[in-house]
């Protein structure tokens, strides 16, 4: 029964940010669908499945370096299982597509009622796989997974990365930086996106543009106005703490 499938978690693979941008506004309308990763390449989609074990996968066709039909090849070749849908503007290769197991074929622009029937489509497939217990058992190691591992596309390619190494995280000119001990990550994920995907309990959203490591910070310096700036390992910069943020970093610390 496709309403006790907790979640379908979902990857985007589209070369144009538009595209993807317009993908992901129609899925986030449906409660059970989780965003887990978009890429802008096949390759880097690759690289990312095993780290975000996704259940659906929507993939553009066109694109450089590794096309839709050839991922979705190396995923069957690789015994890599998440279900794919194709969305495109190419209407010419449904054939070859479905050759290829895919389990739908969108055409551009989207509309919500083709995607809402995807989506239906999708469910369906999903419940009728697998058992109930087993889909909850299933479901619980990819996602205690996903908050210790974190895929992250940088320049092309994607880095998978151990979550508890993040430093800091903050967006700088409309794009998010991600802070490890040995590296700086360039992102377009939106800062909520991430901090969905980590452990709340390991990392503290201090500003509306800021998120840190609670186990890297160092100083916690009084500042004006009743707010706070942090000294964290690793980082020059101080993290600013905004006001509505203050009594939880008090209740954190004990202050």
């Amino acid at each position: 029964m496709a309403e006790q499938y907790l979640t379908i978690r979902v990857m985007i693979i589209d070369d144009e940010a538009p595209a993807r941008s317009e993908l992901k506004y129609l899925l986030e309308q449906f409660p059970e669908v989780t965003i887990v990763g978009e890429f802008s390449s096949g390759e880097a989609a690759l690289a990312a499945i095993p780290a975000l074990n996704p259940h659906l996968a929507f993939m553009d066709i066109a694109m450089a370096g590794l096309n839709g039909l050839q991922t979705a090849e190396k995923m069957n070749l690789a015994n890599v299982i998440p279900l794919v849908v194709f969305a495109t503007a190419h209407e010419e290769f449904a054939v070859k597509a479905f050759e290829l197991n895919a389990v739908d074929y969108l055409l551009k622009p989207f509309s919500g009622k083709r995607v809402a029937k995807c989506i239906e489509k999708v469910r369906t497939l999903l419940s009728e796989s697998m058992p109930v217990n087993a889909n909850k058992r299933n479901d619980d190691l990819p996602a205690l997974y996903s908050l210790q591992k974190l895929a992250i596309e940088h320049n092309g390619k994607a880095f998978v990365i151990d979550t508890k190494d993040i430093i800091a995280a903050y967006c700088t000119e409309g794009q998010l930086s991600i802070r490890t001990v040995n590296k700086c990550y360039y992102s377009n994920m939106p800062l909520q996106d991430l901090q969905s995907r980590l452990d709340e309990r390991l990392f503290f959203r201090t500003h509306r543009a800021y998120l840190v490591n609670i186990e890297k910070i160092r100083e916690i310096i009084p500042w004006f106005n009743g707010t706070y700036n942090l000294i964290v390992e690793g980082l020059a910069e101080e993290i600013p703490v905004s006001r509505q943020q203050v009594s939880k970093l008090k209740k954190m610390f004990g202050l």
